[in-house]
């Protein structure tokens, strides 16, 4: 029997063609509409109607009722914390499928942001859109960090409301952000962001973030040149972009 509510009314439709020994374009011919659009129906591309019901009564032996609670089980369904985990699964499987169909090796701005959306690539709190840029997201520095003088010893300190970093000193600090790296992703830190870049600080950070990877970064900074920078929780620090793998890494037992 089907199960209504964790299944999409495409994934039902598909089944019940299925039932009927029929394909899609003999099931599309059989009901008025094109191939195409039945598979768009199926995959969720495009929305079921319930004009699309009436049409499925005699093809398929259903009922239009039968395709309304379909609909409202499925839409209850979604607003619960395992329908929307469920839909984050399916998410992700269709990013994984998409990046290896395309070929992806370096994920851009819209693949970063699918992968964030689909919890594939965990970033949280999650960033703004603007920290999204065309090959990388911009982490920004965490609360709290230890400060080394000419003594060398640290120092606890506080970058709310704000920090200096005086001329000769270091600050080991993490990002406000955690990061979560799945398999078949790989993490690559790339430098400072560019409101940084220019204010002569060195940097120090693991650069590669190999899954499974799930934590904040540690960054280390200098400053090396004549001027005081300020440093404040929440603004940007580092540029992280991320890989998409062509298979999984063969780990050394």
């Amino acid at each position: 029997m089907l199960s209504l509510g964790t299944r999409t009314p495409g994934e039902i439709l598909e089944a019940k063609i299925k039932e009927k020994n029929l394909t899609q374009a003999q099931a599309a011919e059989k009901i008025g509409i094109t191939r195409q659009y039945l598979n768009g129906i199926i995959n969720g591309k495009y929305p079921f109607t319930a004009d699309l019901g009436l049409k499925l009564t005699e093809p398929l032996g259903t009922a239009p009722d039968f395709w309304s609670e379909v609909i409202r089980a499925h839409d209850s369904f979604s607003e619960t914390d395992e329908g929307r985990e469920l839909q984050r699964a399916k998410d992700r499987e269709s990013l994984v499928l998409d990046f290896e169909l395309q070929g992806v090796r370096s994920l851009v701005d819209h693949q970063i942001d699918g992968a964030i959306q689909a919890n594939h690539i965990g970033i949280e709190p999650q960033p703004e859109r603007e920290r999204i840029q065309s090959s990388y997201v911009v982490l920004s520095f965490g609360m709290k960090g230890y400060l080394y003088g000419a003594n060398g010893k640290p120092v606890a300190v506080a970058t709310k409301p704000s920090l200096t970093l005086k001329r000769g000193e270091s600050l080991s600090i993490s990002t406000l952000e955690k990061v979560t790296i799945p398999s078949r992703l790989r993490g690559r830190v790339y430098g400072l962001c560019d409101s940084l870049a220019e204010k002569f600080l060195s940097w120090s950070c693991m650069t590669i973030l190999d899954a499974p990877f799930g934590n904040h970064l540690t960054l280390g900074l200098t400053n090396v040149g004549p001027f005081d920078v300020k440093i404040t929780h929440g603004d940007p620090c580092l540029m992280v972009g991320f890989e998409f793998l062509a298979q999984e890494p063969v780990r050394s037992a």
